[in-house]
């Protein structure tokens, strides 16, 4: 479609300016406004960024596409708790889709070690992972048998391969990789979306080691990913689930007419002189903002690439230097020579637009932290009151579990789920509120989240 904008410049010269207009909303290649999607996992999603990264992806990029998240993982769990909650602790939401992750407690870790294994050590392993196989195959069929849309996600990489001083359960990534090799065979013969993450994981600390014995990809503990593997996990669910794509584009042609290209956004108020050009401009997406956290996983990792594109574009100007701004705020110097070939914008974190997309990413940060919060609650009741069967009063439950806690002592892990008990009382009363903070939480991302018109004007410097 083409429009004909007129144009006056500060001489009163009139300009013929031709938009050729791209300004329909990108779309989800998997979600719909309105879907309720469940992350079922482990440690690795209760505790997890991934989805985090998601949401936030989503929110900024999709400001239209209203999503409900809900964070359904459990530490410590298996395959085998999965069947048990899923139905109170992950159908009870109506969820669209569910991400599928486990396979890091199934293997049992302990199994795997540097040396020769027995035979009876042998068969141990063999019959975990026949018992992952066969409740894999169980989790799949009550998807199937559901109007729910699975995407398995093969287990996150288990660290054997850094030399990092932390005990080593080597051979417990083989292990892993037989699970993935599982859940491509179900994911095939049910047309059904699978995620590598132990793949991708895996090549990238191949690739890093040739130069750092010492890096990891996950955490000091060869298990869980910190931030940067988590982003690392994000990056690769985003590159098979969605196509690459632009925030917005600009493409400005001052010696054909002042014929414009846009995508993704809508141009308006096309002006120019001799040294000046200016217009407004509302982008159908917001930049994803990044911080110093995940720069390590951003030079690991193609994402700017991929997905965060904010191109301005001007062929046709007089050599020199010139600067930009938006809403009057200065954003940068650029050369004619770097215009003409495109500037990214994504990641100046002084536009209007970035900083809009900052409040965006605390808000996220926000829901995921009463996600947490929330999730002491299943935690404790799946995994440490499952063989309660006193009254439902916390008192009865807050004994039972004392005699839990009093039965670890000494182990590693004790202070851990202490804590957790201790956040399970606290929270069990809090429940309906803080499900309607989240829910405010939500509504204030998507509030928050419109991309806003902009006057944009570039200046060349004398």
């Amino acid at each position: 479609m083409r429009r004909l904008l007129i144009s006056f410049c500060a001489f009163t010269q009139v300009f013929l300016s031709f938009q050729e207009l791209n300004a329909q909303e990108e779309s989800s290649k998997i979600f719909e406004s309105g879907n309720i999607i469940c992350f079922l996992g482990d440690s690795i999603t209760h505790g997890g960024q991934y989805h985090e990264f998601l949401q936030l992806f989503y929110a900024t990029r999709y400001p239209n596409l209203k999503l409900t998240f809900h964070n359904c993982g459990i530490s410590g769990d298996n395959a085998e708790g999965m069947i048990y909650r899923l139905d109170k602790d992950v159908f009870i939401h109506k969820p669209s889709h569910v991400f599928l992750m486990t396979g890091m407690n199934d293997v049992i870790r302990t199994l795997y070690f540097e040396g020769e294994a027995s035979n009876e050590i042998v068969q141990n392993r063999k019959k975990a992972l026949d018992e992952y196989k066969r409740n894999i195959d169980i989790l799949d069929k009550k998807f199937e048998t559901s109007d729910i849309r699975p995407l398995y996600l093969t287990p996150s990489i288990y660290d054997q391969y850094s030399k990092i001083e932390r005990e080593n359960n080597r051979g417990c990534n083989d292990a892993l990789i037989e699970c993935s090799t599982h859940l491509k065979k179900i994911a095939k013969q049910r047309n059904t979306t699978v995620i590598d993450l132990n793949s991708s994981m895996k090549h990238i600390m191949e690739r890093e080691l040739q130069n750092d014995s010492l890096f990891t990809i996950v955490g000091k503990d060869r298990v869980h990913p910190e931030t940067t593997g988590h982003f690392v996990m994000f990056h690769e669910i985003l590159s098979t689930i969605e196509s690459p794509s632009v925030i917005a584009q600009i493409s400005i042609d001052l010696n054909q007419n002042n014929f414009i290209k846009t995508k993704n956004c809508v141009v308006e108020n096309f002006q120019v002189s001799s040294d000046d050009i200016s217009f407004s401009c509302v982008q159908n997406s917001l930049p994803f903002p990044t911080n110093k956290a995940i720069d390590k996983a951003l030079s690991l990792v193609p994402f700017e690439n991929d997905f965060n594109k904010e191109i301005l574009q001007i062929k046709g100007l007089k050599n020199g230097e010139y600067d930009l701004f938006i809403q009057d705020i200065f954003i940068d110097s650029y050369s004619a020579e770097q215009l003409k070939s495109g500037v990214n914008l994504s990641t100046q974190v002084n536009t209007p637009q970035y900083k809009q997309a900052l409040d965006v990413m605390k808000l996220c940060e926000d829901y995921r932290k009463t996600s947490y919060q929330l999730r002491a609650v299943p935690f404790i009741e799946y995994k440490y009151l499952r063989d309660y069967s006193g009254d439902n009063q916390l008192q009865g439950k807050q004994i039972h579990l004392n005699k839990k806690l009093k039965a670890i002592e000494g182990k590693p892990y004790h202070n851990y789920i202490k804590k957790s008990m201790d956040a399970y009382v606290e929270t069990l009363p809090k429940q309906d509120s803080l499900n309607k903070q989240l829910r405010k939480v939500e509504n204030a991302i998507y509030k928050k989240n419109k991309p806003k018109t902009l006057e944009w004007r570039l200046t060349r410097r004398q």
